[in-house]
């Protein structure tokens, strides 16, 4: 239940949603969303070949 509180704080005060529109959402959809940051961004399979030869 405090995650459901948190995330919809964390929607209120960054998008300026009201609970209703964040009821009529899909939970999970949403959830993904806002919890996106750049460090768990996809890498392309060079990229990370870079960073694994980057190691040695």
């Amino acid at each position: 239940m405090l995650e459901l509180q948190l995330f919809q704080k964390d929607v209120i005060q960054n998008l300026h949603w009201d609970l209703a529109t964040i009821d009529e959402q899909d939970y999970v959809d949403l959830l993904e969303v806002m919890s996106a940051n750049s460090e768990n961004k996809m890498v392309s399979a060079e990229e990370l070949a870079a960073q694994w030869n980057a190691l040695l």
